[in-house]
């Protein structure tokens, strides 16, 4: 277990430098599209679509982890001897997340019409 803890560091690491390089890119390249002024009525729809759906995916983050946490709880109420079984826990942890993912496409699902 001592030895998982550095890779995973490295791996979120990487990933989050990762994850601002895109981000700043992509901003940079719709400025730079913006600033043109040489769009036409698709491009201009599909950059603002791009903008518009950043704030569903807080919403899709913030239900997982909810319901991420919520398993955790669950899985705290379990007695000792229960824990100790690997498969146990994780299902409970696995079907809690896959509940925030079904709300969350649900409720776009919803929207969306």
């Amino acid at each position: 277990m001592n030895n998982l803890i550095p890779i995973v560091g490295i791996i979120m690491s990487f990933g989050t430098i990762s994850l601002v390089i895109i981000t700043i890119t992509n901003y940079l390249l719709k400025r730079r599209l913006i600033n043109s002024g040489n769009l036409d009525p698709e491009s201009i729809k599909a950059i603002s679509k791009n903008f518009t759906s950043f704030k569903f995916d807080n919403l899709k983050w913030g239900l997982i982890l909810l319901f991420a946490g919520i398993g955790m709880v669950i899985i705290d109420f379990l007695p000792v001897e229960e824990i100790r079984n690997f498969h146990l826990p994780m299902g409970i942890e696995l079907i809690c997340i896959a509940l925030g993912f079904l709300i969350y496409f649900f409720y776009m699902k919803k929207n969306e019409q």
